[in-house]
């Protein structure tokens, strides 16, 4: 039987899986770290950069791809020795991935708390992937923005461009290759905000993707005003995989064939049910519009996004108030796309040095996507004139 994913596809998919799970060990910056899949030959033992995995690394990555793909050749008749070149490892998963019924998974990338293992029936995914290259007008390329073993950079940078034949540029917003005619770009919002402000300029017909976070109307009209042909926003979720896209800006999403609406037209909902008849509760309220269509009202579970990242501002503002000289501390997603705060310190002083004693607090027990950038001084928290919390300046 042929593998759900081919062989190539899953190169690319496990070099930027394990160049994420060994990056964390080496402290390396997750900005560059994406693996060139092609330098990842039959031949070679598995590495990340030019180290080679010692073997605590290599069990870690082991652990990563079994997590994900389900191989694990103790589970055959007749056993094989553990894998040890990039081969061996592509063979154990393909087998994987040939039998009925495949299955992977992928990790949530909240921030609160370990991430959550979130199982996809391979077909469905391929399904997506198929329906997408149906919707898009013609693409030569694809420029990958994000890492391959997210969801969304699983359909939209691996199955999809596979399913089309085409080739893929690992890149990032700070160093883009030179645009060709119809590429296709595949980033998050704040890399989309990035592109904006380079002032690019725009080849044929290069259309975009953005997903893992709301898209800005007013960045995805200044994008297409510049020279970008379309722009496509993607709603959905590693436990979902992609539910609805629109064409920005201000259109509404319409749902993928394989969703349909718990709730009639006109009516707010956060419900879905899938082609299986399951019931699926969704992170936001949604608006429906039509048969297929609707808008999204917000957040049910009340986290932003940073990065393409959720994060929870409550928790957040917990961590960071039980830094020394802090009395309370109010944490919003600010305007340009990081998190700000306002300190009400515990009593009058040197702000400058409470500040800095916060941002050592921050580094040392949040992530980057957490970490406040803007910071407020006040003797109150801010709020509004029915006694809640509310923004500031």
């Amino acid at each position: 039987m042929a593998p759900a994913i081919e062989r190539e596809t899953l190169r690319r998919i496990v070099a930027s899986l394990v160049a994420t799970e060994i990056g964390r060990g080496r402290n390396l910056d997750p900005v560059g770290r994406a693996e060139d899949p092609a330098a990842w030959t039959d031949e070679e033992a598995l590495s990340v950069g030019s180290i080679v995995l010692d073997s605590l690394e290599t069990m870690y990555a082991a652990a990563a791809v079994h997590e994900m793909f389900g191989s694990d050749n103790a589970e055959e008749d007749h056993p094989r020795r553990s894998p040890v070149t990039v081969g061996e490892w592509l063979d154990d998963i393909s087998l994987a991935q040939s039998r009925e019924n495949a299955r992977l998974t992928v990790m949530t990338s909240g921030s609160t708390g370990r991430p959550k293992p979130c199982v996809h029936a391979v077909t469905d995914l391929q399904d997506e992937a198929a329906y997408f290259c149906e919707r898009l007008p013609s693409i030569k390329r694809v420029v990958a923005l994000v890492p391959a073993h997210h969801i969304y950079g699983l359909i939209w940078t691996a199955l999809l461009p596979a399913r089309l034949g085409i080739p893929v540029i690992s890149a990032s917003a700070a160093n883009l290759p030179r645009l060709q005619d119809e590429d296709l770009i595949v980033a998050v919002p704040d890399q989309w905000v990035a592109i904006l402000r380079s002032r690019i300029c725009w080849p044929l017909k290069v259309c975009g993707v953005s997903a893992g976070a709301p898209l800005d109307d007013r960045v995805a009209s200044e994008l297409l005003g510049a020279g970008l042909h379309h722009l496509y926003d993607v709603y959905g979720s590693s436990e979902t995989g992609g539910i609805a896209v629109r064409e920005a800006p201000n259109a509404a999403y319409v749902l993928l064939p394989r969703w349909r609406f718990a709730s009639p037209p006109g009516a707010a909902t956060s419900v879905l049910i899938d082609r299986l008849g399951r019931g699926v509760q969704l992170p936001d309220h949604l608006a429906i519009k039509g048969d297929a269509s609707f808008t999204v009202l917000g957040r049910r579970d009340g986290a932003v996004q940073v990065g393409g990242l959720n994060v929870w501002t409550e928790y957040v503002a917990s961590v960071l108030r039980r830094c020394p000289g802090v009395a309370d501390i109010t944490v919003r997603l600010g305007d340009h796309g990081r998190l700000k705060a306002f300190i009400v310190p515990a009593e009058a002083g040197d702000e400058t040095a409470l500040l800095d004693g916060l941002r050592r607090h921050a580094m040392r027990l949040l992530t980057s996507e957490q970490r406040p950038t803007s910071f407020s001084f006040g003797v109150t928290a801010p709020r509004n004139i029915l006694g809640k919390r509310c923004d500031w300046s």
